[in-house]
């Protein structure tokens, strides 16, 4: 079912560890669930048709909950993260809380982010962290805004539209796992932006 603002408390009240989302990014749609319910995880991959092999990221609230899965953070790190933070810009660590296979698919790292949405940090204040991937099926264009003919939509009980997200353009995946970092996927925001925050420390 499609939530609009005015019935976004509704629906939170009602929402379970076990349930699928639909929710609004600073940068597309995202599909996601609770980094603690395997099951609601696994059901992303089968509504999405995502390739098994293919691990998820982490949607966070703030600096606090993403401590919680990747441990304390290096002066590096912190520094991204104050500098880019809420903001298109994903994080590949090396993961300290163990998270289940169905969001790692095996890997020992994972990608952790913080949205810049109102929306979406609500979600993620009311239920924690969420694995999460763009709502769309695999191969298929990120979407921006709710539209009825995305067959995703109909597969996920709970939907919440805000209108149209502002980036348009997916997170830049920076590989933080060796002492030098590089971009796996260079989105909205540039190598050039990263490098001259890491120049200086």
């Amino acid at each position: 079912m499609i939530y609009h603002y005015h019935q976004f408390n509704e629906a939170l009240a009602k929402v379970t560890k076990n349930d699928v989302l639909v929710f609004p990014t600073d940068t597309v749609y995202g599909i996601g669930a609770s980094i603690y319910s395997p099951k609601a995880i696994d059901k992303i991959f089968k509504i999405k048709r995502r390739p098994v092999d293919k691990s998820l990221i982490v949607l966070c609230a703030d600096k606090g909950q993403l401590e919680e899965i990747i441990g304390p953070l290096s002066d590096k790190i912190e520094r991204l993260v104050d500098h880019f933070l809420p903001g298109a810009l994903t994080l590949v660590l090396n993961c300290y809380k163990p998270l289940c296979e169905e969001i790692t698919r095996g890997k020992q790292t994972i990608g952790v982010r913080i949205p810049n949405h109102p929306v979406a940090i609500e979600l993620l204040n009311q239920l924690g962290p969420l694995a999460t991937t763009s709502a769309n099926l695999s191969g298929e264009p990120s979407p921006i805004k709710i539209e009825k003919s995305n067959p995703i939509i109909n597969e996920v009980p709970y939907v919440f539209d805000a209108g149209e997200t502002e980036g348009g353009v997916p997170s830049t995946i920076l590989d933080c796992t060796n002492d030098r970092f590089y971009v796996l996927r260079e989105g909205a925001i540039s190598k050039r932006e990263i490098d001259a925050v890491l120049k200086k420390i």
